[in-house]
């Protein structure tokens, strides 16, 4: 037994959840309009407790899926989940509040059982063009955030059932592509939606409080592994620096990165004091970019069968050097 559950209604449990993202993943390619989510595969699914931490992820964009964590811890500060509806779906791409650049659109819903949330369903999708001054919104010339196009802060896409016309009105008449972009969002909510109604089913079966009981049992199975594997590495301190040429802007002047990786026992600490201040050129990348390259560096030097979850990464800790 595990924590009091039985360990094969653990692992059906844990694969279902899997198999929920996935579906929720296959949902999002197969409806989005973009080639850069049908061929490009530029999209993301997961599913959250309503605490805010990864309960499975598809087999997706690992950048992606890292910084669905701030975004909907960034979401959860914004709206009260007591105050939620069936049916609210929120909005965020600001880099500043858990995204990544502005293209990376991502769209949280909680999901109810008996009347309650649950858990939350979220898919991020990089979307053609959010405006700006180039097409395609990714300008490699661009000197500040408010070149690169339309910034969202967290917003209600969704209310019950009822779509935030004069948000999409706004966004038509901002970007490139109003029809691909509307289909792309689409395709988001039905992702979601596809997410909250398996996971509604998963409650049906085992009830609200097991269900919860189970989360809470496989993310501290995968903290404990994961601390076990970060356990065999020897105690100590190492450091690694690499540069880029330059920032695309300012051409003679080479961009250091840094980062010493100090392990002690089961604890992962990144300290990236040593890296070059921010840059003039699009090259900064915000906290959440370099917390979600850091979790699937985590997961990358760690046991591959370990189940994916937000317990593989409470043994991670940050510095981000400020203005750096």
């Amino acid at each position: 037994m595990v924590d009091g559950i039985d360990p094969i209604t653990l692992e059906v449990v844990r694969n279902k959840l899997d198999g929920i993202a996935n579906e929720m993943q296959s949902t999002l390619l197969r409806s989005s309009f973009s080639p850069i989510v049908k061929e490009g595969l530029d999209a993301s699914a997961s599913l959250f407790t309503i605490e805010g931490e990864t309960l499975s992820q598809a087999l997706a964009v690992p950048i992606h899926l890292a910084t669905l964590i701030p975004v909907v811890e960034s979401l959860l500060k914004e709206f009260q989940l007591s105050d939620a509806k069936e049916g609210d779906i929120y909005i965020l791409n600001d880099p500043y509040l858990g995204g990544t650049h502005l293209p990376d659109i991502a769209l949280v819903m909680p999901i109810f059982h008996g009347g309650k949330p649950i858990a939350l369903s979220a898919a991020m999708t990089h979307h053609q063009d959010v405006g700006g001054m180039t097409p395609g919104s990714v300008p490699t010339h661009a000197t500040e955030i408010y070149q690169e196009g339309v910034r969202i802060p967290p917003l209600k896409l969704r209310d019950g059932d009822v779509m935030n016309d004069t948000f999409l009105r706004m966004m038509r008449q901002n970007v490139r592509m109003p029809d691909s972009f509307e289909g792309d969002l689409n395709a988001q909510i039905a992702a979601c939606t596809v997410g909250a109604r398996r996971l509604a089913e998963l409650a049906s079966k085992h009830g609200r409080n097991p269900l919860q009981n189970i989360f809470s049992a496989l993310l501290d199975r995968s903290e404990r592994l994961t601390r076990s594997k970060i356990a065999e590495i020897p105690n100590g301190s190492y450091t690694y620096t690499q540069f880029l040429d330059n920032d695309g802007v300012e051409m003679e002047k080479p961009v250091r990165i840094q980062v010493t990786v100090t392990i002690d026992n089961d604890s992962f600490h990144c300290d990236f004091t040593g890296t070059s201040d921010q840059v003039k050129g699009p090259f900064n990348c915000v906290p959440s970019g370099t917390a979600a390259a850091t979790c699937f560096v985590l997961r990358a030097i760690t046991d591959p069968d370990i189940p994916t979850n937000g317990g593989c990464f409470r043994p991670l800790k940050l510095t981000l050097p400020k203005g750096s």
